[in-house]
């Protein structure tokens, strides 16, 4: 081998020895770019845990203060509808007999009034307690039943002691008896149905 020859060989030696010197340093910049942005990445990533604990800390809170809410919400709920209790049981004890009464209107209004009144007042009480704006059938079913159970305890009450005598007469035993199956099926019909909404539902459901 010539001198020539050889001084190519090591200058194309030397040549490589400084492309493997470029590659481990390119190779080292690379490896430092994906270390940093690892390191950003996973500086990134518990910052956003650190903001989900406390987004979750603040929505414990925020949960356990809307319980406290509800909780007092459904308190006074009760409260206002106990009241709302207490007055239309004054109106249909003792506002609308004295009215009758005073007015001199005849006793068969008494129960047309409690009847009426009761409904309304149920379906009023019933609404505010389910919370909902418009009435549901569940509400107005609640309310008949309620209107027809007061008008038959007056009403019975009445007729036993005598009270309808002049007025109904011989025909007042077939009216109660009358009554009192309706009150019966309406009553049955009330609890037999909810079962049946209940079946309904679930069916839909699946």
């Amino acid at each position: 081998m010539t001198a020539e020859e050889k001084k190519d060989l090591e200058k194309f030696v030397h040549e490589l020895h400084q492309e493997k010197l470029n590659l481990e340093k390119d190779i080292n910049d690379l490896n430092l770019i994906k270390i940093e942005k690892l390191e950003a990445i996973n500086e990134e990533l518990e910052k956003k845990s650190d903001w989900m604990d406390k987004e979750r800390i603040k929505a414990i809170k925020e949960r356990d203060n809307l319980i406290r809410k509800v909780r007092h919400s459904n308190e006074k709920n009760w409260k206002n509808a106990l009241k709302m209790i207490f007055i239309l049981g004054v109106l249909d004890l003792a506002v609308i007999p004295l009215i009758i009464t005073l007015l001199g209107i005849p006793l068969q209004w008494l129960f047309v009034s409690i009847g009426l009144v009761t409904f309304f007042g149920m379906m009023l009480i019933t609404n505010y307690m389910s919370g909902t704006s418009p009435f549901n059938t569940g509400e107005i079913r609640k309310s008949i039943i309620t209107s027809l159970t007061i008008v038959y305890l007056a009403f019975v009450p009445l007729i036993s002691f005598g009270i309808f005598e002049s007025s109904l007469g011989a025909s007042a035993q077939p009216i109660v008896n009358n009554f009192t199956w309706l009150i019966g099926a309406v009553i049955v019909l009330y609890f037999s149905t909810r079962p049946i909404e209940e079946y309904i539902k679930k069916v839909n459901k699946n």
